[in-house]
């Protein structure tokens, strides 16, 4: 089975250029794999389920990689006739309930856990707040990365945004933020970036809490540090993915991987008594962005 190669279909969303080349470079990481056989195809508003469908019957692939979040009806279609792999998106428990298979954006927790001990060695503890049923998989994976590294993943589970924005309340007033640290997750009904995100940072720049998230925008917001999507390493993963379920083997959905961090340094400043960014230089993209006239 290691020399065969099989055909595969990619589907994703038209868009205009810069956004594009976030697709385009998926794309290429996944041309990576020599024992694909690729044909893309790209999809906006105006296209016909009907012709998307035909033309899948006709080139009747061994695989479907969707990328992006949208048209879902056409998605869950597609689903019902093909083997499909899904990414450039952020994948939930729903999914790995439903047996699909991919590469979510949300980072992977232990490689965001590994860059925060890098600057913050005497971390011993991470909150983070959750619904089980979209993110469990992820915290999950988290509490069993971190076991063997010194740090406790403290979850709070919550089912609604009123329930989260208490327990906030109550982690960043009764904790001891020299030795933890609050981990933001993305994907979450219980999460609103428009109202409870700039309570959450405040009251973490006024009690000195340290704040990571899985969504590298929470960082130009005033989170202290984030990864940001390593477009080509999502490609390569889609593909390794990809060989895997043609081979026969069980695929469930996995965390984007990438090592590029990017870094709050006006948060880092103001939380110079709990950690050292000195210690870490090679930052990818860091805030404030500094002008041309600085």
């Amino acid at each position: 089975m290691a020399n065969t190669t099989f055909n595969v279909t990619i589907f994703y969303p038209e868009a205009r250029k810069p956004y594009s080349t976030f697709f385009d470079a998926i794309i290429d990481g996944i041309k990576d794999q020599p024992h694909l056989n690729l044909q893309t195809r790209s999809i906006n508003k105006s296209s016909q389920e009907s012709d998307v469908l035909q033309f899948l019957q006709q080139k009747n692939p061994d695989l479907v990689i969707l990328l992006g979040g949208g048209f879902k009806s056409l998605q869950e279609k597609i689903d019902a006739s093909f083997k499909t792999v899904r990414g450039a998106s952020f994948l939930s428990g729903h999914d790995i309930n439903r047996g699909r298979s991919g590469v979510s954006m949300s980072p992977d927790p232990i490689l965001l856990f590994a860059e925060l001990k890098k600057i913050q060695p005497t971390i011993k503890e991470i909150h983070v707040v959750f619904d089980p049923t979209t993110n469990g998989w992820l915290v999950q994976r988290a509490i069993e990365s971190t076991a063997k590294n010194g740090i406790t993943i403290i979850p709070h589970e919550a089912s609604n945004l009123q329930q989260s924005a208490l327990i906030y309340k109550k982690i960043v007033r009764n904790s001891d933020h020299t030795k933890s640290a609050l981990w933001l997750l993305h994907h979450d009904p219980t999460f609103d970036s428009k109202s409870l995100l700039p309570r959450i940072l405040s009251d973490a720049w006024k009690y000195k809490q340290v704040v990571i998230s899985s969504n590298p925008s929470h960082v130009r917001r005033g989170a202290l540090l984030s990864l940001l999507p390593d477009n080509q390493q999502i490609g390569k993963d889609l593909a390794l993915t990809t060989i895997r379920l043609l081979n026969g083997q069980k695929v469930n959905i996995m965390p984007m991987q990438s090592s590029l961090v990017v870094a709050n340094l006006r948060t880092a400043k103001h939380l110079s008594n709990i950690i050292n960014v000195k210690q870490k230089t090679n930052f990818a993209l860091t805030y404030p962005r500094v002008s041309a006239n600085d």
